[in-house]
């Protein structure tokens, strides 16, 4: 399944570099895009890597309320992780670094902060925002709305202040 035995090594190390680096529960989703990103790593050595962690406890694997995968690196993880990182080449390091420069703030917004609109079992347009802490979301709202746009507005805004809307929603529901 592997290249080589030095590949082998590689891939576990970036899946907990990564982990390590972005130090939340990130989707199955966001952790394939992340590392398959650079064309640097086969997705089956990947998920085998990935596999082996979570077999022997250096990732937590769970599901969030809704059912997603979620991936967080453990404390064994992070113990791994301070003494293998001096072994994965500097190429590789680079690389992940480039792309977690440009990606982490915007994995961490999309599994901490979110939303989207759906179509409810009535088929009306609604919208979902919510705000997840250690894999569990804290705050899940549900907002039935008139059109797209409207969805679409509240989405943006959601995702760009979160914690403001729901200050004030509190603020209001307190009166």
């Amino acid at each position: 399944m592997y290249e080589n035995q030095d590949q082998e090594l590689q891939n576990k190390i970036i899946a907990l570099y990564v982990l390590g680096c972005l130090d939340i529960a990130v989707t199955d989703q966001s952790l394939n895009e992340l590392i398959l990103s650079t064309g640097l790593v086969n997705y089956f050595s990947f998920r085998a890597a990935l596999g082996e962690h979570v077999k022997n406890g250096s990732v937590a694997l769970f599901a969030d309320n809704d059912g997603y995968t979620l991936y967080e690196i453990t404390d064994q993880g992070r113990a791994e992780l301070a003494t293998l990182r001096e072994m994965l080449s500097p190429a590789l390091k680079n690389a992940y670094d480039d792309v977690l420069l440009h990606e982490k703030d915007r994995i961490i917004r999309e599994t901490t902060v979110n939303a989207y609109p759906f179509i409810d079992i009535n088929k009306n347009q609604s919208v979902r925002c919510y705000i997840r802490e250690k894999g569990n979301k804290i705050v899940d709202i549900r907002i039935p709305v008139p059109d797209q746009d409207t969805a679409d507005a509240i989405c943006e805004n959601w995702k760009k202040d979160a914690y403001s809307i729901l200050s004030k929603i509190i603020l209001i529901a307190s009166e």
